[in-house]
């Protein structure tokens, strides 16, 4: 029987925990996939998007912005 997808992905987030982290990927991300992969076992793909960092400045009429947006995708591959 096959397993369910699930499983497989808590085991790949399991292992690849430090390296999720040295990319910026939040507790929160992590959480909505959870639930995302609970709702929906067998799903093949999910994903999560955050802006983790960002930075603005204005002086002069002119206004620098720049972030940070880290996204997750969990996907099966064949």
């Amino acid at each position: 029987m096959e397993e369910m997808n699930g499983a497989r992905y808590r085991d790949l987030l399991l292992r690849f925990a430090k390296e999720i982290d040295e990319v910026g990927v939040t507790e929160n991300m992590l959480k909505i996939i959870e639930v995302q992969i609970a709702r929906q076992p067998n799903v093949c793909s999910t994903d999560s998007h955050e802006v983790t960092d960002r930075f603005v400045y204005r002086r002069d009429g002119y206004m620098i912005e720049a972030k940070r947006t880290v996204s997750v995708v969990v996907k099966k591959c064949k």
